[in-house]
């Protein structure tokens, strides 16, 4: 009885933390952390090193001039620095935190939820490993000099805190497994917690971070997918990115940082976007002393590119990107603008950012709060009616100078008919297509070249490399079919 008991509860945290549950691929990543990793590259420090230090510089847009930052942490005399190991864990907090939306600085949990967010197997060891990775977090004091941004204030700030103010880790847990479901607690520093609300986070694809196996492929990840966000190539200096992004040991010369960045690079070639570039566009020496390294994404079919257009309806051609600046620019943090700019309908999104607009330019003011959950609560918005007017007089069309052939009467009424029955198809589909967010767009897409006839598959795949008039043309029957004939096979189930 015991041990169905304890595979009962083994199988509901299972499906608690479901990889779609967790948000595996949605996962979320504080940029401050990825700017200035607070744990080593290794599993180890040298003995009797408790502080560290780092600097440099950065350009100040607000105060137009550059600014000198500095960032000491310094680990309790019983646990230490942080390793590459408990980077991981505190991630895993980071991932665990968002699943409860942020809504406490204190989160109950178990550690048996960590080894699964970690993908680690259930043993004694790793319960004893994220205790003591946790109890390191607990005993890390991070001192900054302009080295800590506060999203809210819109600048670097000096900032002395912990990472975690209290923990509670429940010690019988060990024997009692999953049974202790959220048992323990931690309470995140204030500091650090304002930041994940104020939504200073980029997106992680947390099982992609998971499948990385090094360490300096994981830390390259998360630094360069937060570069690689305005931009499709990034350039560093080598010491730079070795020393105070990477945290290679400073012993190393030019040869060991290179071979240490390559391990990593090469993983992310495999197993990520990351472009394979010749070893002398990878490091070019720009004098004595001074090396660049170039990252390069490969491309990306532009999620754009998945509406398609039509002579008579114009589809939405809005890219998800123009809507996550759109979002950003309104005081959306990036991790939460990436998710409702991919994963809710476009149209939803436009609307409820003019509405947001509506409403600030009329001196009732509205924060990010209120445009995050309209968009993701639409039917929770009662829709002002001033704002309704203002929509209907955006979208009246005026008449065209020279009336089309369907009005004009030049053609046979049979002509009329047939002109009357493709624009409704094709109003139909542009209504249908206008309710899908992005990543649906996507992946209708996809089943619809599946289902297509073989001539227009074939066309489709012949044409996409090259894009085009006669491609869209392809891509837009292709969908239309598609679109009818589930319609049509739903019409037959009822």
């Amino acid at each position: 009885m015991k041990g169905t008991r304890i595979e009962n509860e083994r199988t509901a945290l299972t499906v608690q933390l479901a990889p779609q549950e967790v948000g595996f691929e949605n996962g979320v990543d504080e940029m401050n952390l990825v700017e200035f990793p607070l744990a080593a590259i290794s599993d180890r420090f040298p003995a009797g090193l408790k502080t560290v230090e780092f600097a440099d510089q950065i350009f100040d847009r607000v105060e137009n001039r550059m600014v000198n930052r500095r960032l000491t942490i310094s680990g309790s005399d019983r646990y230490g620095l942080p390793t590459a190991t408990d980077e991981d864990v505190l991630l895993a907090c980071l991932q665990l935190t968002k699943l409860k939306e942020f809504l406490s600085p204190t989160v109950n949990f178990s550690r048996y939820e960590l080894l699964r967010i970690l993908r680690w197997s259930d043993d004694t060891r790793n319960y004893y490993r994220i205790e003591q990775s946790l109890r390191r977090w607990k005993g890390l004091v991070v001192y900054s000099d302009r080295a800590f941004y506060d999203h809210l204030e819109k600048s670097w700030v000096n900032r002395d805190f912990g990472i975690f103010d209290n923990l509670y880790i429940y010690r019988r847990e060990v024997a009692d497994r999953q049974l202790s479901t959220q048992a323990s607690r931690f309470t995140w520093n204030e500091v650090l917690f304002r930041s994940f609300q104020a939504g200073y986070l980029k997106r992680l694809d947390w099982g992609l971070y998971t499948r990385l196996e090094s360490p300096v492929a994981k830390r390259l990840y998360r630094f360069l997918d937060k570069r690689f966000y305005h931009r499709g190539a990034v350039e560093i200096d080598l010491h730079e990115l070795a020393n105070r992004k990477i945290r290679l040991s400073a012993n190393y010369n030019v040869a060991q940082m290179k071979r240490a960045l390559l391990k990593g690079i090469e993983e992310l070639q495999s197993k990520w976007d990351l472009r394979s570039l010749p070893d002398t566009r990878q490091f070019t020496k720009r004098g004595k002393g001074v090396w660049i390294v170039r990252f390069e994404r490969k491309a990306k079919r532009r999620p754009s590119e998945l509406c398609p257009p039509t002579s008579s309806v114009i589809l939405s051609t809005v890219d998800p990107s123009q809507l996550e600046y759109a979002l950003t620019k309104r005081q959306v943090g990036p991790a939460t603008a990436n998710e409702l700019s991919e994963q809710y309908p476009v149209q939803s999104v436009q609307m409820m950012i003019a509405l947001y607009d509506w409403y600030n330019s009329r001196n009732q003011p509205r924060g990010p709060g209120f445009l995050v959950n309209a968009i993701k609560n639409p039917d929770s918005i009662a829709i002002p009616p001033g704002f309704k007017q203002s929509v209907a007089s955006a979208v009246v069309t005026p008449k065209s100078s020279t009336e089309s052939p369907s009005k004009s009467g030049l053609i046979s009424k049979s002509e009329r008919d047939a002109l009357t029955r493709e624009e409704s198809r094709a109003l139909a589909f542009s209504a249908f297509w206008q309710r899908l967010a992005p990543t649906e767009q996507s992946s209708f897409e996809n089943q619809a070249v599946d289902h297509a006839l073989p001539t227009k598959r074939d066309g489709y795949h012949r044409l996409q490399g090259k894009g085009g008039r006669i491609f869209q043309q392809y891509r837009e029957i292709i969908l239309r079919d598609h679109f009818e004939r589930t319609n049509i096979q739903a019409s037959i189930e009822k």
